[in-house]
C-alpha cells in the first residue's frame, strides 16, 4: 500500500461530571492523507488552524506513525483541519490518533484497536481524548481499561466553539490538589447518572448529570465567557458544561429539543463564539481511502 486517507472526529473529554474520564466523539473530522514520497518527509495542511501545524517530525500525526512503523517512513503527509487547536476537542488526540491508524494501514501491522489505543494513551496523556477518537461513540476510561457505549438516538451534542485558546497545561494548571469529600461524592453519583444516561438514553436527566464540582469553576477564573455562557444555558434548561479543558462549552441536549436549544445558544453566544450542533460519532478513526 503506498496512499492511506483517515478520517479522525473531533471529540468532547472531561463531558460532564467525567474528569479524565468521559468522552465523546463528534461528526466533525480532521483528514489525513499519507503517502510514500521520493523528496522525504513533507508535511502541508489546509483549514483555519493549519498554520498551528508543525511541519516537521515534530507534527504528532508524523511521530505517532514512526511508532507503529518503527521508524519514520519517506513520506509525505497532506492533513484537513478542521478541529481547532487548543479550544477544547481533542486536535491532539485526533492528531496521534491519525498517525497510528495510518500507519497500521500503511505498515500491514497486526496492531489491534486495543494495541493503539494502548500507544496513544502513551503519547497524548488523555484516555478520554483519544478513545472516543479512536473508538468512536460513548467512552468511559481509566489509563488502563475502556468501555465504549453506542451513541443514543435521543441525546445530541451541542457545542459553543470559542475563538480563544487555551493550553490544556495551563488549565489544568489552574486546578486545586485536594477536593472536598462532598464535591467528590457529588462527582461520583452523577459521572454514574450520565453513564446511564447514555446507556438507556435518558435525556430527562440530562441537567443533574452533567453538573460538575472538580474543575470547572476553577477553571471558569481562566476563562470568564466560558462560566458565563454555562451559566446562561443551564439557566434556561440547557444541560452546559465546559468542553475538555475550555475554553469552549458544550451541551447534551434531547434529540426532539436539539433546534430550540441551539437557538437559545446562539442568541447566548458572545461575539466570535460558533454555535454548532452535532451528533455524535458511531465509528471514530476510519481509513476512508487506499491504494
Amino acid at each position: 500500500m503506498d496512499t492511506v486517507v483517515v478520517r479522525v472526529p473531533a471529540t468532547i473529554a472531561n463531558l460532564g461530571p467525567g474528569f479524565d474520564s468521559i468522552g465523546l466523539a463528534l461528526s466533525w473530522h480532521n483528514e489525513v492523507r499519507i503517502e510514500r514520497a521520493s523528496e522525504g518527509l513533507t508535511i502541508s495542511a489546509t483549514g483555519p488552524d493549519a498554520e498551528q501545524i508543525p511541519r516537521d517530525e515534530n507534527n504528532l500525526v508524523a511521530r505517532a506513525l514512526a511508532i507503529v512503523m518503527g521508524e519514520l517512513p519517506t513520506t509525505r503527509i497532506n492533513q484537513i483541519v478542521a478541529i481547532p487547536a487548543g479550544r477544547g476537542f481533542g486536535s491532539s488526540a485526533a492528531a496521534v490518533v491519525a498517525g497510528l491508524v495510518a500507519g497500521r494501514a500503511l505498515g500491514s501491522t497486526s496492531h489491534s484497536n486495543d494495541d493503539l489505543l494502548e500507544l496513544a494513551v502513551a503519547l497524548e496523556g488523555h484516555p478520554d481524548n483519544v478513545a472516543p477518537c479512536l473508538l468512536g461513540g460513548v467512552t468511559i476510561s481509566t489509563q488502563a481499561s475502556t468501555v465504549r457505549l453506542d451513541p443514543p438516538l435521543s441525546i445530541r451534542p451541542l457545542v459553543c466553539v470559542s475563538p480563544e485558546s487555551m493550553p490544556t497545561g495551563v488549565a489544568r494548571a489552574a486546578l486545586s490538589e485536594e477536593v472536598s469529600r462532598s464535591d467528590a461524592v457529588a462527582n461520583i453519583g452523577r459521572a454514574a447518572l450520565l453513564v446511564a444516561a447514555f446507556a438507556q438514553g435518558r435525556s430527562e436527566v440530562l441537567m443533574d448529570a452533567t453538573e460538575d464540582r472538580l474543575h470547572q469553576s476553577s477553571r471558569f477564573a481562566l476563562m470568564p465567557e466560558s462560566g458565563e455562557l454555562v451559566r446562561m444555558l443551564r439557566e434556561k434548561g440547557i444541560a452546559a458544561f465546559l468542553a475538555g479543558a475550555g475554553p469552549s462549552v458544550a451541551a447534551l441536549v434531547d434529540e426532539a429539543d436539539a433546534a430550540g436549544a441551539e437557538t437559545v445558544a446562539r442568541a447566548a453566544a458572545f461575539e466570535g463564539w460558533e454555535v454548532r450542533l452535532e451528533s455524535i460519532d458511531p465509528s471514530g478513526a476510519r481509513v476512508v481511502a487506499e491504494r
